[in-house]
């Protein structure tokens, strides 16, 4: 099996994860009004089958985009941060979001939310 491009070691991950919490956590945390959820997690079977549906509804999808995203509720009006996934196309040379296609979201939030990498 060939490895995909962009994967990173665990320490360049612990990075991403530093900057993050340096530089992202604070605003995020008083935009919130309390600890902000810092990830998302899906179930292998889950992220298999989304990718299964897009590609069976979206005959030239490409590949998927994820976005940053805040779950609000009339109790939390404030909500958590989410991360959701939208299947892209090629358009003109670009990857462009299919507008009409179903995305994924729902994903658990990371346990505190707030708990830093690893979780």
């Amino acid at each position: 099996m060939s490895t995909p491009k962009g994967i990173i070691t665990a320490a360049e991950a612990k990075v991403l994860n530093d900057n993050w919490t340096s530089l992202r956590a604070k605003e995020n945390e008083t935009a919130a009004g309390q600890p902000d959820n810092r990830s998302s997690w899906y179930s292998l079977e889950d992220m298999e089958q989304f990718l299964s549906l897009i590609k069976a509804e979206n005959p030239t999808v490409n590949g998927v985009r994820f976005y940053l995203g805040v779950e609000t509720t009339q109790e939390a009006p404030k909500g958590l941060t989410t991360i959701f996934m939208v299947p892209t196309e090629e358009v003109d040379n670009e990857n462009k979001d299919i507008p009409e296609a179903r995305g994924m979201d729902k994903g658990a939030n990371g346990m505190p939310p707030g708990e830093d990498y690893p979780n």
